[in-house]
């Protein structure tokens, strides 16, 4: 129960021309982008979520002293309350149901629940909800679904149209009927519960539970705002009655945290009709309404419809007139701030007035964003609280959520940070220790300086483990971004304003003349995948931190033609990665990326600024850096998947970014690229960055500068599952870091080749 699975991580990095690209996958087999610029959408991904919008998204209604909906608000007239605590409003929009309509359209789902009830107040239910429907000859503002559950279990009764009449007919003529799920439990036996003639094994109320996770898991994977209109017995009747909890308290905490995260993530307002209500003791349920905080106050009243309407940000109705003799009212029942008023002189309303004004809030609302505030554990319960800073109006949303220590990005571990120097007198203490151990000594450090390639082959071949040898890739990797140690900086002066651009006149001549002539040629890859299973604490279940590890290795030919890369289709390609496997591609090395990166310097008020000198493998680099804001940036940051709706809308967004280019100042030649993009909190990436080392390589007898080396890192929100039951929904996870590896080697030149053969007599022409 409420095992969390890490399902979704996707990750696109699109710059101009296939510059660089980025993906990570791990959602049901979900294939990874061709090696092809992804300037428009990935098949199947539809809505692009904002950048500006907060992790909390609230919809949230207003109405005035009379109970009329209060529409032309500003951002500036609301004021949001977490905790107590003023919390930033970073979006906001304002529907009307006119000139501004929400896209899509805000659903209205009918729940009519006649489990265990008398017949006749049953078919009440129905024909009262068969009358909403025919009103103005059929005409519905909103779209329409509607559910049945009923001793025989959950149905779906008509699907979602717009035509109030077929509805109706289906509802009334069973025309469209499907059994979505039996009622758990129903049987016949001494140790069932008499209802009429049938026997349940579980509470009538329990099924109804059970029924609403079914339906709201299903609109989770759906875009936009939903009301749920819950038409079912009131206290004391059919799925109204109260019941004791089979669970222990652990399990029933876990039930109202996933409950509430689910109709939260689902856009769900309940609203609660109670039919039938017989008995003066329906109020209790505002005894349950603040919200729990641990496991000892959990109760199963907190589950109560009535109890997660309000917290829902729905509405609790009073019981309703035109009923059947059958079942008497209790008038002495209060009627709460949070129902549709009586019809007139006290007269609790009738069903199809209440539904009609449930149904006027789909039209008139506003729906705002925020991040949440730092969690210090788990689950960890804060209220929220709209206000209107205009008299005699009230708003109405979710009353509170489930904040985590992972919404923000944390560190799972806390790392040792070391030079490295110090990292050089690790190894030698380590080389007579065990593989395991060595790994798990390198995997807690992490570097304050950046490791040159040639020690880190050296240092890896002097370890005999594997476990060992990858953690210390990982480790050098994870530094490509820093500088190197100060002692292994040349002693220079800085050259001088003219030497500085004689070097910058050569590398963007370098650039403009010499990358357009590579030949087309072919090479190959060998990559190496390292993935970091984050630390999960969700109720009973813990998943333990493990550092970056080798998740996958894989051989290709990459070709390049005509200033475009591509992956050799007749190769074998990597495994297909498991559902829970996160991977990451990284494409575009060869010359696109540079192409992008230079441009945009350039073109950037910044531009190319010195840095220093740097020793490198054949001699000393000159050190530009540079520094791309967002406003003149052509790097497009897109992550798949984000957990809302079916779990295939992407967020995207142009990012600023930063890096270094090393060059060598006698040809100009570049032979070191990192960029990193500029990304604040509160985005579903924390982390995006790449490093390119070049290197002359032979092709077809001549020299070239192509990529020997490539490092790609980024880290971003997981996406899991909730489960409970049977049922289960996206939500977000903890952040996690990916990491790829690669090198490049076995340059070819790609052509073909002809030759004349002599005394060569052709076949006869077949006639």
């Amino acid at each position: 129960m409420n095992k969390p699975r890490c399902v979704s991580l996707c990750l696109i990095i699109s710059l101009p021309a296939l510059a660089c690209a980025q993906q990570a996958s791990v959602s049901h087999g979900a294939a990874s982008q061709s090696e092809a610029a992804p300037a428009a959408p990935a098949a199947g991904l539809t809505p692009i979520s904002s950048a500006s919008d907060g992790l909390i998204k609230l919809d949230v209604v207003v109405t005035d002293k009379a109970g009329r909906l209060v529409t032309g608000l500003e951002s500036k007239d609301f004021a949001l309350l977490d905790n107590g605590q003023p919390a930033k409003i970073l979006s906001f929009q304002a529907f009307d149901g006119v000139s501004a309509k929400p896209d899509p359209p805000v659903e209205v789902i009918l729940f009519i629940d006649t489990l265990d009830m008398p017949e006749r107040l049953a078919t009440h239910e129905r024909e009262e909800v068969e009358k909403f429907l025919r009103q103005d000859g059929g005409h519905l503002a909103q779209p329409v679904s509607v559910f049945g559950l009923s001793d025989g279990g959950l149905w779906t009764l008509a699907n979602p149209s717009g035509d109030g009449n077929a509805l109706a007919a289906q509802i009334a003529h069973n025309t469209k009927t499907d059994l979505l799920r039996r009622v758990a439990g129903s049987a016949r036996g001494p140790s069932a519960e008499t209802v009429g003639t049938l026997r349940f094994a579980e509470p009538s109320g329990l099924s109804a539970l059970k029924a609403l996770g079914y339906v709201a898991t299903a609109e989770r994977r759906k875009p936009g705002r939903k009301l749920l209109l819950w038409v079912g017995s009131g206290w004391g009747q059919g799925s109204g009655r109260p019941f004791q909890s089979p669970w222990d308290r652990q399990h029933l905490f876990d039930a109202i945290y996933w409950f509430s995260t689910l109709l939260r993530e689902a856009r769900i307002a309940l609203y609660s009709f109670s039919v039938g209500e017989i008995d003066s003791r329906a109020d209790l349920y505002r005894s349950f309404l603040e919200g729990v905080k641990s496991t000892q106050q959990a109760n199963i009243a907190n589950l109560d419809r009535k109890v997660l309407a309000v917290e829902s940000g729905g509405r609790v109705l009073g019981p309703t007139g035109n009923l059947p003799n059958l079942i008497p009212i209790q008038q002495s029942v209060p009627i709460d701030s949070a129902t549709v008023e009586p019809a007139s002189g006290g007269v609790p309303a009738d069903l199809v007035t209440q539904i009609d004004r449930c149904v006027e809030e789909a039209g008139a609302f506003y729906t705002l964003s925020f991040n949440p505030a730092p969690a210090d554990q788990p689950n960890e319960y804060r209220g929220l609280e709209v206000q209107v800073g205009k008299a005699g109006l009230t708003a109405r949303t979710s009353t509170g959520y489930y904040d985590q220590p992972y919404y923000q990005d944390r560190p799972n571990v806390v790392a040792r940070r070391v030079t490295v120097e110090q990292l050089e007198q690790l190894l030698g203490a380590v080389r007579g220790r065990s593989d395991g151990e060595a790994a798990r000594q390198l995997s807690g450090l992490e570097l304050t300086e950046r490791l040159s390639g040639a020690k880190l082959s050296a240092w890896t071949a002097s370890l005999h483990g594997e476990k060992a040898r990858q953690a210390l890739v990982t480790l050098v990797d994870a530094s490509a971004f820093l500088d190197p140690p100060a002692a292994e900086l040349p002693a220079l002066a800085p050259p001088d304003r003219k030497a500085r651009r004689r070097m910058l006149s050569l590398a963007i001549d370098y650039w403009n003349e010499t990358m357009p002539k590579l030949p087309n040629f072919f090479a190959t890859r060998t990559t190496v995948r390292f993935v970091e299973t984050p630390q999960y604490d969700q109720g009973n279940t813990r998943i333990d931190y493990r550092p970056l590890h080798v998740a996958d290795s894989a051989r290709e030919t990459v070709l390049y033609r005509n200033g475009r890369e591509a992956v050799d289709a007749g190769e074998t390609r990597p495994r297909k990665p498991k559902k829970e496997d996160p991977f990451l591609i990284t494409y575009g090395t060869f010359g696109p990326l540079l192409n992008t990166v230079i441009s945009d310097a350039i073109a950037a008020s910044s531009g190319l600024t010195w840095s220093r000198w740097e020793q490198g493998a054949g001699g000393t680099l000159a050190v530009f850096r540079f520094h791309v804001p967002a406003e003149e940036s052509h790097f497009e940051v897109m992550y798949c998947c984000l957990p809302d709706g079916d779990g295939t809308s992407r967020f995207k967004m142009l990012a600023g970014y930063r890096g270094e280019i090393a060059i060598d100042p006698a040809s100009g030649a570049i032979l070191r690229l990192t960029s990193e993009a500029e990304l604040y909190p509160g985005l579903p990436i924390s982390r995006s960055a790449i490093q390119v080392e070049y290197g002359p390589v032979e092709i077809g007898g001549k020299t070239y500068i192509c990529p020997l080396r490539s490092v790609s890192l980024w880290r971003s929100r997981t996406v899991a599952f909730l489960a409970e039951w049977d049922e289960s929904f996206r939500t977000y996870g903890p952040f996690a870091t990916l990491l790829n590896d690669i090198s490049y080697g076995d340059y070819h030149r790609f052509r073909a080749e002809a030759r004349v053969l002599p005394e060569y007599d052709p076949a006869p022409e077949q006639k």
